[in-house]
């Protein structure tokens, strides 16, 4: 019987499979929820002696209830943009993609910017490909956040010329005589287009975070803030308690939505955290190379220099920056991805260690371990109090041919080495440029397990991971990795009751199937905000 500590609970839950994900991996079958919060998990009798008159009960009828999933970087706001502003034009052909710019213009007034949405590792029309489909619109189709290609009115409209000096860390990709070609890296703000309304990003990133997030168990949503706008929706949002948790990663980024000065924001005082349980700065996230085609050393590249990517900070400036968001408890997100890049995020972690000595700092490296080079490099990370922060969904878009892989050679994705070295593998989705589905955490975890591409190809396979290790990385790996494993993660007494109803046990599951789980409810402070018991 548990003693007077545990009665009165709000909702009583009994009669299921409770994967509670705690250190000892217990399984329970009933969960007694009291003012937001895990008040007992155990056995149904158990849990039912916190009943009292007022509470709830709800028989499970065997169905499994796993810890809400904490996504630990994704972008809703370009996402929603992507789904239901911008023209979707994601895995298409150019030939397709040259064909909707054409359908599009016949509707668009002339001179309103038409802005398409591609993938990672889509063939982009160029800049006469472009031109040809319409000379009276300012077009942009973007790969990713990183890399865009524009028409020659998107690129005259927005001052873009032969002698336009880009900003540090951004690119302007020239032709033989100096003539911009239209590819834009790292410097989406560099195009003279007007966001969207409010008004209509409200809606959008309301139903994204609804079908794409709550209707998959994520209780809390690790957000890259693209603008203002975005900052402030999520303000009102949070206080209907209708949408995740959020954590917010503001961005200081040359080229895309420099929204703040890690240094300056450091001296007003904000730490890590900042906010309430709803909605809190999470971290300050800045940027040491761009996209996919990061910033690589030349021994592992054999192609020109112009095309390893480019590094947006000095070795000096990242250290000093990562050493003062330490210092003042802030948490800092590295983007990094290309091996040089990740050596000098490393390296700047390590010098943020020595200067603040005891400090739980936890500074991140995001895209670490999408490309293993040197192992070595990893255990100086854990080592300096570092995390990495890989993007395990990316398997799906990666190229059947090896050698076509970036770079060639090297183990993707490494789960199992993270694993076996940290002891975590953060999960997240990272979706904008990604397809929607990516947003599944089931569809991240079936690629833990699977392994495959989207045409079934093996990436890497022996970097596969236990189904136990892929539902830990949507919950306490994410937690630690946003320093909230106190709050979140696990369904333990005194965390907060995030949780998530299945209408299968994913153990039973062919590992193949993953991403048809179905979330008959998703629980957030013990209210349904998706779904129904």
């Amino acid at each position: 019987m548990p003693d007077v500590r545990t009665r009165g609970a709000d909702l009583v839950l009994t009669g299921g499979r409770v994967i509670t994900m705690s250190p000892s991996r217990d399984t329970a079958t009933a969960l007694a929820v009291r003012d937001g919060r895990v008040l007992l998990v155990g056995t149904d009798s158990e849990v039912l002696a916190a009943r009292h008159d007022g509470t709830q009960v709800v028989d499970l009828r065997g169905r499994t209830v796993v810890p809400g999933f904490i996504d630990g970087h994704t972008h809703v706001e370009l996402t929603s943009y992507s789904r239901h502003i911008w023209t979707d034009v994601r895995g298409r052909s150019v030939e397709e993609v040259l064909q909707t710019i054409k359908e599009l213009a016949a509707q668009t007034a002339p001179g309103e910017w038409i802005v398409l949405q591609g993938t990672f590792g889509q063939v982009l029309p160029d800049r006469q490909a472009l031109d040809a489909a319409t000379s009276a619109h300012p077009v942009a189709v973007r790969w990713s956040m990183h890399k865009c290609q524009l028409n020659s009115l998107a690129l005259a409209v927005s001052g873009i010329t032969r002698s336009t000096i880009a900003p540090p860390g951004s690119r302007i990709q020239r032709d033989s005589s100096g003539e911009p070609t239209g590819l834009i890296e790292e410097g989406w703000d560099l195009l003279n287009w007007r966001p969207a309304l409010r008004d209509a990003v409200k809606p959008a990133i309301v139903e994204t975070l609804t079908s794409l997030f709550l209707a998959n168990g994520v209780t809390t949503v690790n957000e890259i803030v693209a603008s203002p706008t975005g900052l402030s929706i999520y303000q009102e949002l949070a206080e209907t308690g209708t949408i995740p948790r959020m954590g917010l990663a503001l961005t200081a980024a040359p080229g895309h939505q420099p929204l703040i000065n890690a240094t300056e924001f450091a001296a007003l005082g904000f730490q890590s955290g900042f906010g309430d349980d709803r909605l809190r700065l999470a971290a300050i996230k800045i940027f040491v190379d761009g996209g996919r085609d990061g910033a690589l050393r030349s021994s592992l590249m054999s192609s020109p220099a112009l095309e390893w990517g480019l590094l947006t900070r000095t070795p000096q400036r990242l250290a000093e920056e990562v050493s003062e968001a330490a210092a003042n408890g802030l948490q800092m997100w590295v983007h990094a991805i290309g091996d040089l890049a990740q050596e000098v995020a490393v390296s700047a972690i390590e010098q943020a260690a020595l200067a603040n000595p005891g400090v739980d700092h936890r500074s991140r490296i995001e895209h670490f371990a999408n490309e293993m080079y040197e192992m070595s490099r990893l255990r100086r990370l854990v080592d300096a109090g570092g995390i990495a922060a890989p993007n395990i969904g990316f398997i799906m878009s990666e190229p059947d041919d090896p050698a076509k892989r970036l770079p060639p050679g090297v183990t993707k994705y490494a789960a199992r080495t993270l694993k076996e070295v940290t002891g975590r593998i953060p999960g997240n989705s990272d979706t904008a440029g990604a397809q929607p589905f990516t947003c599944n955490p089931w569809f991240v975890m079936k690629c833990m397990l699977v392994r495959e591409n989207k045409n079934g190809v093996l990436i890497s396979p022996e970097e596969a991971v236990s189904l136990d290790d892929a539902l830990a990385s949507f919950t306490i790996d994410s937690a630690y990795a946003t320093k909230q494993e106190h709050e979140k993660g696990s369904l333990e007494a005194g965390k907060f009751a995030d949780f998530a109803v299945l209408a299968e046990d994913p153990y039973a599951m062919p590992a193949e199937r993953l991403d048809e789980m179905v979330t008959e409810a998703t629980v957030i402070g013990g209210k349904v905000v998706y779904g129904a018991f």
